[in-house]
């Protein structure tokens, strides 16, 4: 677990990468390796962190940038034993790097991609929403024309200029290397690597539609790619249809129960360690000083 304190400064961040610190997140340090800087050095928007008004949005950016050097880790340095599909809980397009960054990330994957592919080995990459802005535009227009109401498993892929008009900002978020312009300098500047589809998992007409990032550069399997989809979202439970594997991430991710009981131990221990044993008791009174301990029992049960 990385614990971040929205007082905490930017440059505490770097620590994540130094290999004698207890904080280390090895993603992160292979990431900020190949890319010859820090953690920092990645997003202009880490720089809020320690300031008021923009540390939470800073410790977003920060779990964002974590949840890209997992997937960069994944793809580079694991080695696969047969085909393999890594699912991201969000669209393959961020906002959280710098615009010179994310090109070279993009660079390193598919250069790891043909890796594989050259050991007869397909590593695809997907990013899965629950939401989007283009699904919420849509939804009327796909009702009215019953676009995906069949009884099977079907998908359509967004075009780029109706994926365009339900956004107001930058096109950075939807350009990718193929559809970038360079600047004078000649560097492409993009966030994505990502494609959008929309797809109906579900063998019923009004199944849930879900929107679907697949990499620019797998977008000739997209059948292959969806198909192998549907046969992980079909038996997925408690959300119906949506990929059982994203389901199981989530649950082994979120704390609560007995690891929440701990967590607030280690933090009374924390709090309370320059206390006198007298000062100690006072505190944890407090703490549990108007609780319902009949409703904990309960809930626990």
């Amino acid at each position: 677990m990385d614990a971040i304190a929205s007082n905490s400064q930017a440059d505490e961040l770097n620590s994540r990468t130094e290999t004698t610190s207890p904080l280390l997140v090895e993603p992160l340090r292979k990431l900020c390796e190949d890319l010859n800087t820090n953690v920092v050095g990645l997003s202009y928007l880490l720089n809020g962190l320690g300031q008021p008004g923009k540390s939470t949005g800073a410790i977003r950016v920060y779990r964002d940038i974590v949840e890209w050097a997992v997937l960069y880790d994944l793809m580079k340095y694991r080695t696969w034993g047969s085909d393999t599909i890594i699912v991201r809980e969000g669209m393959l397009r961020t906002k959280s790097f710098k615009r010179n960054v994310f090109p070279e990330i993009d660079k390193q994957i598919r250069t790891a991609y043909q890796a594989h592919k050259a050991r007869n080995i397909t590593v695809s990459l997907v990013g899965i929403a629950k939401q989007n802005a283009v699904l919420s535009r849509l939804s009327v227009a796909l009702e009215l024309e019953e676009t995906l109401h069949k009884p099977y498993p079907c998908y359509v892929r967004v075009p780029e200029d109706i994926e365009a008009k339900c956004y107001n900002f930058d096109r950075t978020w939807l350009d990718t290397l193929e559809t970038s312009e360079p600047d004078e300098d000649g560097t492409y500047l993009y966030q994505s690597i990502g494609k959008l589809f929309l797809v109906k998992f579900g063998n019923r007409p009004f199944d849930p539609v879900w929107p679907v990032d697949i990499a620019e550069w797998q977008l000739n399997e997209a059948d292959k790619i969806i198909g192998q989809l549907t046969q992980d979202a079909q038996p997925g439970f408690p959300i119906p249809d949506f990929p059982m594997c994203v389901q199981k991430a989530h649950d082994f991710a979120k704390v609560n129960g007995l690891e929440v009981e701990i967590l607030q131990d280690i933090l009374f221990e924390g709090i309370t360690q320059n206390l006198t044993p007298e000062e100690k008791e006072k505190v944890l009174r407090m703490k549990y000083l108007g609780q319902n301990l009949t409703k904990i029992r309960y809930k626990n049960a």
